[in-house]
């Protein structure tokens, strides 16, 4: 009986670890946007890392600005950057500007480009991280300086309440599954 509860407990645990790591694993760019990373840039996961882009939010063109790139694992803590090189492509608009990077410390590749900070700057990183295993390349794209919508209160996935009203005629479907008529 003993063994059979330690059996049925492991299965359990294992499985629930296996749902929980790979949820951890899901990140998102949408759910990423909503998260600042610790050198306050934007991430992006690409394979076993999370990417983070810093650019300079007041850069203008003409100018050469910094460009960027910390490596981190998942859970955003540094990762070795030693052999790694990257460039990336950054769009605004009708301006194209390219930044090849280089080691700067022992998670960040930096070098500058000339670029315009505008929300609708787009950047592709292409990087070559040589680790144990061999060379790894991954790719990511970033929108730094994209306006972030605030999530409303019905993304958030519980039951609240409002403290406004809504047309007569609106509903809201709730977590429950019920709907919910509101008057303003």
């Amino acid at each position: 009986m003993f063994k059979t509860l330690l059996n049925t407990g492991l299965k359990t645990l294992v499985v629930a670890a296996g749902l929980l790591s790979s949820a951890a694993f899901a990140h998102t760019d949408e759910y990423l946007d909503t998260v600042v990373g610790p050198n306050g840039g934007q991430l992006r996961m690409a394979g076993a890392y999370h990417f983070e882009l810093v650019l300079v939010k007041d850069a203008k063109a003409g100018t050469p600005s910094a460009v960027k790139l910390y490596l981190l694992d998942h859970a955003n803590n540094p990762q070795p950057a030693k052999e790694a090189k990257a460039t990336v492509l950054i769009v605004s608009g009708k301006q194209k500007a390219k930044a090849d990077l280089t080691l700067a410390q022992a998670n960040l590749l930096s070098g500058s480009a000339n670029y315009t900070a505008a929300d609708d700057l787009k950047a592709v990183v292409n990087i070559s991280i040589k680790t144990e295993h061999g060379e790894v390349t991954e790719q990511a794209k970033f929108t730094p300086f994209k306006p972030v919508p605030a999530q409303t209160e019905h993304e958030h996935g519980h039951e609240h309440e409002h403290g406004h009203e809504h047309a007569e005629d609106s509903k809201h479907k709730h977590e429950d599954g019920h709907e919910k008529g509101h008057q303003h």
